[in-house]
């Protein structure tokens, strides 16, 4: 019990520190201290956690994942591929409504701490010339650009899983999360697109379409070519990786192609990252607390004993932390303890994952939310009254849907 509350003070400090203004890798990195020192793990320990990082290949693979990523998103923004693929979709898709959800879901492919601050321009402009209200503008723009983050294999979140349970089949939890991303999209359809009324048609001469058609899959190709390169082949996403940088530089205008890659390097998303791992490795040697969560899923007297624990935990630590890995790092050791069987398992996943992303997504520490309001130029309480409905229905379809999976 006394490691559990330890868990729970050194997360507390969290949004302290994001208030105190500090960056989210330096917060999880004292946080990281503060939970080695409550915990009473020991300085050896705590030691032996910060060398894993580098010393065990599934952590080593994941860091060097995103360091590709934070590049490739930095080069597409520099040599205006973001605005290429908007501009392209304009003239490809006639329907407004349709491209109000695509834009953000396109460019959250880009996995950037606070990354709906990109999509928040083009929804804002949009959004104004539709009429729509700054919070509903705020809501398209944050529940769109957050579809990727559950089916892009490099996303952060299932870079996380991967690094953390190696063994898990990552293309099965993505067959999973489809359930609740196709949920999510046709709830935020029917609550934020469907009504807007406006002219939806956009003139486009029928000559060009096939050109212009090949101009998105062009410019979206670093996006989509790495995915394939490691489908057909295999190998890891940080060599895949390299081939959308190439890519890159072929579609940009190649000036200062080398700065560009230096200066795209995020320093501080790799120590997020590193943070992580950081505790991720300290709770695998809470003995304490791991078998407390053991005894609760040992004695719990059915599953949905067990659904109800992870419900709590999983949206508890995504409030508090407004990152849905640092959630994920938690709960997934406590998992790994579970000895449920593959399928058991990967659905548990599942169900932390969507627990996770749902206390996150609502965060005030959210930095895709405060960026979005913040552009937008709404209030915090005026998107959280868009929400009102919105929530509910996901944690609905998140525990049905959990409760189908289990019962087949």
């Amino acid at each position: 019990m006394y490691q559990l509350i330890a868990v729970i003070i050194a997360f507390l400090f969290i949004p302290i520190f994001i208030k105190l203004k500090f960056k989210l890798s330096n917060t999880l990195l004292m946080t990281a201290a503060i939970l080695g020192i409550v915990s009473g793990i020991g300085i050896k320990s705590m030691g032996d956690s910060v060398l894993s990082v580098v010393m065990e290949k599934s952590s080593l693979t994941t860091i060097l994942s995103v360091i590709m990523v934070t590049i490739l998103s930095g080069l597409m923004k520099k040599y205006g591929l973001l605005d290429k693929i908007v501009e392209s979709m304009l003239l490809v898709i006639h329907n407004r409504k349709i491209i109000l959800m695509i834009i953000p879901a396109m460019i959250g492919m880009l996995v950037v701490p606070g990354g709906a601050l990109l999509s928040a321009p083009f929804i804002n402009d949009l959004g104004g010339e539709m009429k729509i209200s700054p919070s509903r503008r705020a809501a398209i723009n944050l529940v769109f650009r957050h579809i990727s983050m559950f089916i892009l294999p490099y996303s952060t979140s299932l870079l996380i899983v991967a690094g953390v349970m190696p063994d898990v089949s990552i293309p099965r939890i993505i067959l999973y999360n489809l359930i609740f991303v196709v949920s999510m999209t046709v709830i935020g359809y029917f609550m934020y697109i469907r009504d807007i009324e406006v002219d939806t048609k956009v003139q486009h001469g029928k000559e060009e379409i096939g050109k212009n058609i090949l101009k998105l899959l062009a410019y979206t190709s670093p996006i989509y070519i790495c995915m394939i390169i490691n489908i057909l082949t295999g190998l890891p996403f940080y060599i895949t990786l390299i081939a959308s940088v190439i890519l890159v530089y072929f579609l940009g205008d190649k000036r200062d192609f080398l700065k560009t890659i230096i200066d795209s390097f995020n320093f501080q998303t790799i120590m997020t990252v590193v943070a992580i791992f950081i505790m991720k490795d300290m709770i695998m040697k809470m003995d304490g607390l791991l078998s407390i969560f053991n005894n609760l899923f040992i004695n719990s007297n059915s599953i949905y004993t067990t659904m109800f624990i992870f419900l709590i935990s999983s949206f508890f630590f995504g409030f508090i932390t407004g990152n849905n890995a640092a959630s994920l790092a938690i709960l997934l050791p406590m998992i790994s303890q579970l000895n449920a069987s593959v399928e058991l398992t990967h659905i548990f996943i599942y169900f932390a994952f969507g627990s996770a992303f749902l206390g996150y997504f609502f965060s005030p520490l959210h930095l895709c939310q405060a960026f979005t309001v913040q552009h937008i130029g709404t209030t915090t309480k005026e998107l959280y009254k868009e929400y009102k409905f919105f929530v509910p229905l996901l944690f609905i379809v998140l525990v049905v849907s959990f409760l189908i999976l289990v019962s087949l």
